[in-house]
């Protein structure tokens, strides 16, 4: 039992490094990103790393949960419920800023919480792009197949 208690604690503590090392060094690279963006007037790929690196961060972070469902058995299976309920709304949220960048001439006053485009600052996008990241999966499940 103690075996299993420092096993689980070194597993822990060395998912927590990478965690950190890879926030630290996202959070550097997308420094260094909006500092060319302002040198050289190109925006769009500070805003493309802004919205993807959330959702990659929250991909790590549920990354756990996957290993646990590695080790259980039965048959996989998607919540597809709670994937439409919280997965698709994240997703627009935390996507509004590429559809702005991305050069269709839509107006942001004609989607559905258009107005977040012109908030200042990202917070409603990284939280969305965490959100979905990390829900991305606990959509997955293993269910026991009954007989």
């Amino acid at each position: 039992m103690k075996k299993v208690w420092v096993n689980n604690l070194f597993i822990y503590l060395g998912f927590l490094v990478v965690v950190s090392l890879v926030f630290v060094l996202g959070l550097q690279y997308q420094h260094f990103l909006k500092e060319e963006a302002i040198k050289t007037y190109q925006l769009k790929t500070s805003v493309v790393f802004s919205v993807l690196f959330p959702i990659f961060f929250g991909l790590l972070l549920g990354l756990l949960r996957f290993f646990e469902l590695l080790r259980k058995t039965g048959e996989w299976t998607i919540n597809w419920l709670k994937l439409c309920i919280f997965g698709i709304p994240s997703l627009y949220v935390s996507l509004l800023p590429l559809l702005f960048w991305s050069g269709l001439s839509i107006s942001y006053y004609d989607l559905p919480l258009g107005y977040l485009l012109i908030t200042p600052g990202t917070t409603a996008h990284t939280i969305s792009g965490l959100m979905f990241g990390f829900l991305l999966f606990y959509v997955i499940e293993r269910k026991i197949k009954e007989a």
